[in-house]
């Protein structure tokens, strides 16, 4: 038993790269290029294996998320330290 066709009979591959695309950038995401120097490349590379994940593209998401998530992290611990440094106990 086949599955039931998601495109319209006869379409391409560059059609649905489209369709997908643009169904993609509906929900807020984004189609990106880069141009990564061998270092980075290397580093992708092991990124793909250290997070079990099976595409580039996902290590780059998850990544990315983690890398903000952490930052995010630590601005709010930093705001936290500043605040606590300005308030006086008075007794």
């Amino acid at each position: 038993m086949s599955r039931e066709r998601i495109h319209p009979e006869g379409t391409d591959a560059t059609y649905r790269v489209q369709e997908s695309l643009k169904a993609l950038v509906q929900l807020g995401g984004a189609r990106k290029t880069f141009r990564l120097k061998p270092d980075a490349n290397k580093a992708l590379q092991q990124l793909v294996k250290m997070l079990d994940v099976n595409t580039e593209t996902e290590a780059v998401e998850t990544a990315i998320v983690a890398l903000r998530d952490q930052l995010r992290a630590d601005a709010v611990a930093k705001k936290q330290r500043q605040m606590r440094d300005s308030i006086r106990l008075v007794k």
